[in-house]
């Protein structure tokens, strides 16, 4: 999954989980046996989602893209 957003005024209305369960599904009908993503601590609210859903930290996969500090974090959900 990458670069999934909603606009300002469409959060808090289930439009995220909305599209996260979209992705999910279409997974399934490829038929793989999972679906990741990277994320940063600055989209709090994204990892509560992810996390709620049922994805898992699988930090042997997090990263520091620009080395600046800030840490692209992994999260997978097992289909």
């Amino acid at each position: 999954m990458r670069l999934l957003a909603v606009t300002p005024e469409a959060r808090g209305k289930g439009v995220a989980q909305a599209l996260v369960h979209e992705c999910i599904k279409r997974t399934k009908e490829k038929r793989f046996d999972a679906i990741v993503l990277h994320t940063a601590d600055f989209m709090k609210s994204a990892m509560k989602l992810y996390e709620r859903i049922g994805f898992e930290r699988h930090p042997q996969h997090d990263f520091e893209p620009a080395n600046d500090g800030v840490v692209v974090k992994a999260f997978r959900l097992s289909i």
